[in-house]
């Protein structure tokens, strides 16, 4: 039995990352950038106006100008500037030549086809003018790589006219259930029966964190069809979860199906509550994790170990952990790491009731996990300790 420190250091160094893919744009969120991006255009491409007004010389500021022409936005006319005169321009339009300030409309008064600015108004050299490159320089850099992609880089991409990007590619997922007592919300339940969870909360944790190549099968408490269901997933899938299973029980089969079917064992059960007996395996760079069936030792172990390995294996940063001081004293009676369901909230965190691994209840109101290392025996009131916010 290893310590969680030691396993989450075995998983890291066998979670390779995934290829390169380009994808549009548009469906790029949440993808981890491959390579730097830098852009192919200046912007503005062209000296542009930031206000509706008139374009001036701005040494003729106090003369009456005579109104040119004007250049409305998505002109294509270029225009010169003649002295004594002003050019009427709109927002994101162009400047014509010559031009060196803008005069907002709501600054000039109006005489016949000419205008006149304002005595009280304040003009300076420059204003509501944008000029070319201001913002972006041509093969300068947009976006490192690295950089997980938000809503706010697709925007930024766009206006440099990039249609695609190459980014890191997803895990595709295979969860393989195990226990012939579970059954699917929706059917009908049997005594001695239990609806399955965790193939659900599995999915919506993945989904969340845009996983969408992911199979579920559910499969029978056999170790023949238990491997024959591990060698076909090896050899589609990047990442292997399988549920139940993997304890001593005498339906326990997963660790030696897995070993059946040709994955490499790294380890076998970790000193934590839950998840003790949690399994973990590689054949080739397919990951293959077995997890406890209860559903929070589930959830636990896809906190600690599952998130962390695809946020590797892709670049992403899924898993967001902060401290928080334990809002009532706690007293810890096993000798192992303990990661319990806590609620947080202004800097403090509270462990909820309903702790044990079979138990969703507290799911309800909790935001995080708790880590209580291996060590501590008593954790007093307003003490530090690591939290890992549910995503």
């Amino acid at each position: 039995m290893i310590s969680v420190a030691t396993a989450k250091q075995i998983i890291n160094s066998h979670s390779k990352t995934l290829p390169t893919i380009e994808r549009p744009i548009l469906q790029a969120p949440g993808y981890a950038l491959a390579q730097t991006i830098v852009s192919p255009i200046q912007f503005p491409a062209f000296r542009q106006s930031s206000m509706d007004g008139y374009a001036i010389y701005y040494v003729e500021k106090e003369k009456t100008l005579l109104i040119q022409d004007a250049l409305p936005a998505g002109t294509s006319q270029q225009l010169t500037l003649e002295n004594g005169m002003a050019i009427r321009v709109y927002t994101g339009g162009p400047i014509p030549d010559g031009a060196d300030c803008v005069v907002q409309k709501e600054y000039v008064n109006l005489i016949n086809q000419s205008i006149q600015i304002q005595s009280d108004r304040i003009v300076q050299l420059g204003d509501h003018i944008r000029e070319k490159g201001s913002d972006i320089e041509k093969n300068t850099v947009l976006i490192e790589a690295g950089t997980v992609l938000r809503p706010a880089h697709i925007g930024l991409l766009a206006s440099a006219g990039i249609t695609n990007v190459p980014v890191i590619q997803k895990p595709s997922v295979a969860i393989l259930l195990t226990g012939n007592e579970l059954v699917q919300p929706g059917q009908s339940l049997q005594f001695g029966q239990v609806f399955d969870s965790n193939a659900f909360a599995i999915q919506a944790h993945l989904k969340q964190a845009g996983i969408e190549n992911i199979a579920v099968h559910y499969l029978k408490d056999d170790l023949n069809d238990t491997i024959a269901n591990i060698n076909a997933a090896v050899q589609e899938y990047d990442l292997i979860l399988l549920t139940g299973g993997v304890s001593a029980g005498d339906y326990d089969f997963v660790p030696a199906a897995c070993i059946k079917a040709g994955i490499e064992q790294h380890f076998h059960k970790v000193k934590q509550r839950p998840g003790k007996p949690l399994f973990f395996g590689t054949q080739q760079n397919r990951l293959v994790f077995g997890l406890p069936g209860n559903p929070g030792a589930v959830l636990s172990c896809l906190y600690q170990y599952v998130l962390p390995a695809i946020d590797q294996l892709c670049g992403t940063h899924t898993i967001q952990t902060t401290t928080a001081h334990l809002k009532a004293p706690f007293k810890k009676t096993i000798p192992l790491t303990q990661f319990l369901k806590g609620y947080y909230e202004s800097g403090e965190v509270t462990v909820l009731p309903a702790q044990a691994s079979y138990q969703l209840s507290a799911l309800g109101k909790a935001n995080c996990w708790i880590e209580l290392e291996e060590e501590w025996t008593f954790i007093a009131a307003q003490q530090e300790v690591k939290i890992y916010l549910f995503i």
